[in-house]
């Protein structure tokens, strides 16, 4: 009887040692999470919160297992696992001291340095653009037409040869035009010849006069005659002279206009003849510059108050998003057309002529250029109800510093507050920071664009 108690007090206890030890080695497994990513494998205890996390301790122990999880799930997303870390042997990690305070900076679990990515704190102007599609045109473009009507008799130039100003284009055929010359010229002479002659009598029959009269040998009525009939043959063979000069300089210049010459600098872009055909005063040689170009673009009415003359622009080719143009503003049209939106043009040099009229082209006209200040990422403000704080980095250490907001474009905002040139922002990580907490900086990175980009 004894015996058989002595066995059944022995099993007893037994099972109770056995099932206090089977819990004992459970319930940490209970708390551990296994995170597997493409960069390698996270083994995480879910009793703790993650670096950086704003709950304590205590408010972590609240959360039930799915919270925690996604709060973890979140930190290994933003700090993934490498491949080699995943690979190497375990170390068992020093218990981390805490000290009042020192859960700002790990948030009460993990590991107290937080690693961050940070980018200098620069100042910069902020331009505000209008941005618009606009059809290219020439910078100046010429037309020269046949001073007369004729037959093309010789055609000096194609489509597309460049020329300079006084470069020949084309002539018309001229030959009745000199021939008229030479008629008039010939009629003229002849009469200056008869003119020439009166003249020469005239002045020989008054110096004759005049050298009797002083030995008063003659009358003065005499002497007045002569005097007057030399003054009338002078003033005739004048007369005669000045109505050649003007005949021949008329006939000659309807000669010039028989000849066409550049009277700018460009490419020749449209002939409307050919040679041997008549022609008149509507045909032309049009000639192109395009070592300067154009663009001009429709703006509504509530912006073109905003744009003036001198402003700049920035455009590309829609075709070749690499081909950047910077020009200025040079017209404002002050008129409306049907759909209430009036012309901008911009000017534009247009090296190695890449660009051709007609093409369709992306422009960004400056309205508003506000003055240089303090411009961050909007992901790297704090919001906390009313306040907006940002993250500065000094010796490891994350400053929590309040700020006030600006104007904003995009992605960036513009900023006031203690804060200089070259402090380290935090840009990413600062999620997890709190005032005071240690941080490793991971990378330093421009978070400005070096060009303005569409």
């Amino acid at each position: 009887m004894k015996l058989g108690k002595l066995i059944f007090v022995t099993i007893i206890t037994v099972f109770i040692f056995s099932a206090c030890t089977n819990s004992a080695e459970q319930s940490p497994a209970d708390s551990v999470l296994v995170q597997e990513g493409f960069s390698g494998t996270a083994v995480v205890d879910l009793s703790s919160p993650p670096p950086g996390s704003n709950a304590d301790q205590a408010k972590w122990d609240t959360f039930d297992d799915a919270k925690k999880k996604e709060s973890w799930d979140k930190y290994l997303a933003d700090n993934p696992v490498s491949s080699d870390s995943a690979a190497e042997a375990p170390v068992e990690e020093a218990p981390v001291e805490r000290t009042p305070g020192s859960g700002g900076g790990g948030g009460g679990g993990g590991s107290s340095v937080i690693p961050v990515t940070v980018g200098e704190l620069t100042k910069a102007p902020m331009n505000i653009y209008y941005y618009s599609l606009g059809e290219l045109k020439a910078g100046e473009e010429i037309r020269v037409a046949p001073g007369s009507t004729g037959t093309v008799a010789s055609l000096y130039v194609s489509e597309g040869d460049f020329v300079e100003p006084g470069d020949l284009l084309f002539s018309l055929d001229n030959n009745d035009l000199v021939k008229n010359i030479e008629r008039s010229s010939e009629k003229w002479n002849n009469d200056l010849d008869l003119a020439s002659i009166k003249l020469s009598e005239a002045t020989a029959n008054y110096e004759t006069n005049s050298s009797l009269y002083s030995k008063e040998l003659i009358a003065k009525s005499e002497f007045d005659k002569a005097q007057q009939s030399w003054e009338e043959a002078e003033l005739n063979y004048e007369k005669i002279q000045l109505a050649k000069t003007i005949e021949i300089e008329n006939l000659q210049e309807n000669l010039r206009t028989t000849v066409a010459i550049s009277t700018g600098r460009g490419y020749i872009s449209n002939i409307t003849f050919n040679k041997g055909e008549q022609v008149n005063s509507g045909d032309y040689v049009e000639i192109i510059d395009i070592e300067k170009i154009a663009i001009t673009v429709q703006v509504p009415e509530n912006i073109i108050t905003r744009i003036k003359q001198g402003q700049q622009v920035v455009a590309k080719q829609a075709s070749a998003p690499a081909y950047i143009l910077k020009g200025f503003v040079t017209s404002m049209g002050l008129k409306a057309d049907s759909n209430r939106t009036y012309e901008v043009t911009a000017e534009f040099d247009n090296p190695n002529q890449k660009l051709l009229p007609g093409m369709l082209m992306e422009a960004q006209i400056q309205m508003v250029q506000y003055s240089p200040n303090f411009i961050v990422p909007k992901e790297s403000l704090i919001i906390e109800g009313s306040d907006q704080f940002v993250f500065i980095i000094k010796d490891g250490v994350a400053e929590k510093i309040p700020v006030e907001l600006g104007r904003s474009r995009g992605t960036l905002i513009q900023i006031n507050g203690s804060i200089k040139e070259g402090n380290l922002l935090v840009i990413k990580g600062q999620t997890y920071l709190q005032k005071g907490a240690a941080v490793n900086v991971v990378e330093i990175k421009k978070y400005l664009p070096e060009r303005t980009e569409f």
